[in-house]
């Protein structure tokens, strides 16, 4: 419990540097939008955290997360479609295009009694790539939705709660909220099976009953958080394994550190990305620059 109290401090200054620091002088109306911020970057760094975390114990491989499976590029290219067509982001389009894409890549992951894990994350980047070609199609289509869709890319957490979209946020952090409890109680079998999928199945763990729960509900995660706040990568691979440091390898304490890291983390590339240059950033960009390198270092030592 020690140690999380350091992580805590860490993530209150996150809250603290988000909302103090800024381009504009703080008054209502900036200060209204920084706390909407917050809230978002809570939610938004958290979920991806975790399910990447969720993910890495799944299939034991350190460079999963949403976006290196496609799930995010998916759900992406599932918004910009509702975007297309109603002219807003559909959580429901976003859902699809993660549960597509997300489908798959697990189908072409998948060989005769297992699934070939370093296939798993080749097909998943492949599909990334095919999901931004076509966003970019839809850009060019869509017009007057082009910035939008820019931002749904990378990731912007600038979107205002008001009135007129508090209570559908609202819900939806709520129900991501009551999904990731629900994946939480798998835990026990996720430390399980990161001893070796055959001792997983000796002591009776159905890997592919599992594996589809797992997936269908971190697909739902993840067209939730894009269609509130676009496609933000790294922030699921990077944050796991920080946590594991930390806490160790057992999920009952590395994945409650990883929502809470996931959240501080985004907090603070978000204000970076508001005051690195003139014109605000998507966040996005921001934890790329820092997943990248990441990204490589963990291939390379692979």
């Amino acid at each position: 419990m020690n140690r999380y109290i350091p992580i805590f401090l860490v993530f209150l200054l996150a809250i603290f540097l988000s909302i103090i620091i800024g381009p504009a002088q703080l008054n209502t109306d900036i200060l209204q939008l920084r706390i909407s911020r917050v809230i978002l970057g809570i939610f938004a760094g958290g979920v991806l955290a975790f399910c990447g975390g969720i993910l890495q114990g799944l299939f034991g491989n350190p460079l999963v997360e949403p976006y290196t499976l496609g799930s995010a590029s998916g759900a992406a290219l599932g918004g910009s479609v509702g975007m297309l067509i109603f002219g807003t982001i559909s959580p429901l389009f976003a859902f699809l295009g993660a549960l597509g894409v997300g489908f798959f890549v697990f189908t072409i992951a998948r060989i005769e009694g297992g699934l070939l894990r370093d296939r798993l994350i080749l097909a998943g980047v492949v599909m990334s790539f095919l999901c931004s070609s076509l966003v970019m199609i839809i850009m060019v289509m869509g017009g007057r939705e082009l910035y939008e869709i820019l931002y749904l890319l990378m990731g912007y957490l600038g979107v205002v709660i008001n009135s007129t979209n508090r209570l559908m946020i609202i819900l939806m952090i709520v129900l991501s909220g009551i999904l990731l409890l629900y994946l939480y109680q798998y835990y026990r079998e996720l430390d399980i099976i990161s001893q070796g999928m055959e001792t997983a199945a000796g002591l009776g763990i159905d890997i592919q009953k599992l594996s589809i729960i797992i997936f269908l509900t971190t697909a739902l995660l993840i067209g939730i958080t894009v269609s509130i706040v676009g496609a933000i990568g790294f922030v699921g691979l990077i944050v796991p394994h920080i946590s594991k440091l930390i806490f160790g390898p057992k999920h009952l304490k590395n994945l409650p550190a990883s929502f809470l890291l996931g959240a501080t983390f985004l907090l603070l590339a978000d204000t970076i990305a508001r005051v690195i240059t003139v014109y605000e950033l998507p966040v996005g960009v921001v934890t790329s620059l820092v997943g990248v390198p990441f990204f490589i270092y963990l291939y390379r030592r692979q």
